[in-house]
């Protein structure tokens, strides 16, 4: 079967989709923006005749100004003015008849008319007349000029209220056609969720699940060719990463075994020695000792032998591949048996201290993240001298923002109640300009055959995957500090095994 064309929008594509959405909307507005234009255009004409009504009140209010000048005054000057304005009046009525007929009635326009040319004879006459007409004259030129001005007020304020009923239209319509055009997009916005939209939130909440571990793979919500490429392409990067991260976690989990070796050999050395002392004691005293010493020392071998017992399972669950599980984990009994298995590294007069309380408990998974302890350990281990010291502690915080004073704390701002375990060191510390690159896989200080640089990028990745955050903290030449933030389990988690408090240096 043929695929379709890449470059041609099909039915079964996002691309489709959207740009059918687009076109939809487009004309949508389209024929919006053309109604518009058709009102817009006859709110113009309104709004040209109203200019046209109010310039012809204009005029005859400075026809009726030049006038009281004038009677007042009987200058010349005035009196031009008053013609020329009169003059003007008569070329308004004259230009623009067609547009002043959609105001007025034709019966109201002949009258205006009249009357502003029975005014302009009865000023000319006023002008001529003698001192015994003047005030008869005056009264009528007063009386005209009046009617003059009261039509055109009437045929203004018409036209004023006519624009105004047209605004109030206008405003209407264009709120009914916004709230169609807003309809009709929520309409085709739904239409466009449900199609392009709706698989996309399942393939994050899909992507959502899998972050939690609740599924390996996604899914395909639609038959669309964009989607289908997408899950192609994630489900193949999330094989490749789940072969590589467990090919790196092995690799960095042997390393650590083999450093460890020491300091479980330290360990198992305490019960073989009192072991072997017991049996000798026992040896020496044949025949010679009572039932209750020999019950006691056969009683002390048992228990040794049960302690050593204890150290190599302990080291057997660290090495055992198994799936990652989240339970209630004590944390400081956790950290005691980590500390005595890295013991070996540590130097004679350097020393580990522990400050965790004793029913503090994290949700993990005990032994990867044991494995970040021995990482972080082994790490501050590396730089310091026979004065050495490291400082592990934990307490619960409120979270809000990253560590005070710590960089590399992105994933910090998580808010709400919080395991913090600060592992801090008197050594040398981190230069400045590496801080930025220590999580980061391969990258090492060391010579080369003396370490792969995955420890702190392998506890990064460990801590991110228990829905935590690592942040560090380090000024050259005054120690390093690396902060951790746990999601806090609310009740008591089981001890692992051979459960003891640490001090390096034994």
């Amino acid at each position: 079967m043929r695929a379709p064309s890449q470059d041609k929008p099909s039915r079964h594509s996002l691309r489709g989709k959207i740009t059918l959405g687009y076109y939809a909307v487009a004309a949508i507005i389209l024929v919006a923006s053309l109604f518009f234009v058709g009102e817009l255009r006859t709110l113009e004409a309104r709004v040209v005749l109203g200019q046209r009504a109010t310039d012809l009140f204009n005029t005859a209010l400075e026809i009726r100004r030049f006038e009281r000048n004038y009677f007042l005054h009987h200058q010349a000057v005035d009196l031009e003015e008053n013609g020329r304005y009169i003059q003007l009046a008569q070329a308004l009525l004259a230009d623009n008849q067609t547009d002043f007929a959609a105001i007025a009635t034709q019966a109201r326009l002949t009258e205006l008319r009249t009357r502003l040319n029975d005014y302009q004879r009865q000023m000319s006459a006023y002008a001529t007349s003698d001192r015994r007409q003047l005030e008869a004259a005056e009264t009528h030129v007063r009386q005209l000029g009046q009617e003059v001005v009261a039509i055109a007020e009437e045929m203004a304020g018409a036209e004023r209220r006519q624009i105004q009923t047209t605004l109030a239209s206008f405003r209407m319509l264009l709120l009914g056609v916004i709230l169609s055009m807003a309809l009709l997009i929520v309409m085709i916005g739904r239409a466009l969720s449900q199609r392009v939209v709706r698989p996309l939130k399942e393939m994050e909440a899909s992507v959502a699940a899998i972050s939690a571990n609740h599924r390996d793979t996604l899914s395909a919500p639609s038959n669309d060719r964009e989607i289908l490429s997408i899950i192609a392409a994630f489900n193949h990067m999330l094989k490749e990463l789940d072969l590589r991260q467990k090919s790196l976690m092995r690799s960095e989990r042997l390393a650590s075994l083999g450093t460890m070796l020491s300091g479980v050999a330290h360990e198992l050395n305490n019960p073989l020695s009192n072991i072997s002392t017991s049996c000798q004691i026992l040896q020496e005293e044949v025949g010679e000792s009572d039932a209750a010493t020999q019950k006691l020392y056969l009683g002390q071998i048992d228990q040794q032998t049960e302690r050593a017992r204890t150290i190599v399972r302990s080291l057997l669950d660290f090495s055992r591949e198994r799936a990652f599980r989240k339970e209630a984990v004590l944390l400081k009994p956790l950290v005691a048996q980590t500390v005595g298995f890295v013991r070996g590294e540590v130097s004679a007069k350097s020393v580990v201290r522990l400050a965790i309380p004793e029913d503090l408990s994290v949700s993990a998974d005990a032994q990867r993240l044991q494995q970040v302890f021995v990482n972080l350990i082994r790490n501050a281990m590396e730089g310091l001298d026979t004065q050495g010291r490291i400082d592990i502690s934990a307490q619960i915080v409120q979270a809000g923002e990253p560590p005070a004073g710590t960089a590399l704390g992105e994933g910090c701002e998580s808010k709400g109640e919080m395991v913090e375990i600060r592992v801090a060191d008197n050594g040398p510390g981190i230069a400045p300009e590496l801080l930025p690159r220590i999580f980061d896989p391969f990258f090492t200080t060391k010579d080369v055959g003396h370490g792969m640089g995955l420890g702190l990028f392998v506890a990064y990745e460990i801590v991110d995957e228990h829905g935590g955050c690592i942040a560090v903290q380090s000024v050259p030449g005054q120690g390093a500090t690396f902060c951790i933030r746990l999601p806090r389990e609310g009740g008591l988690g089981q001890p692992p095994s051979d459960a003891h408090d640490a001090q390096g240096g034994h």
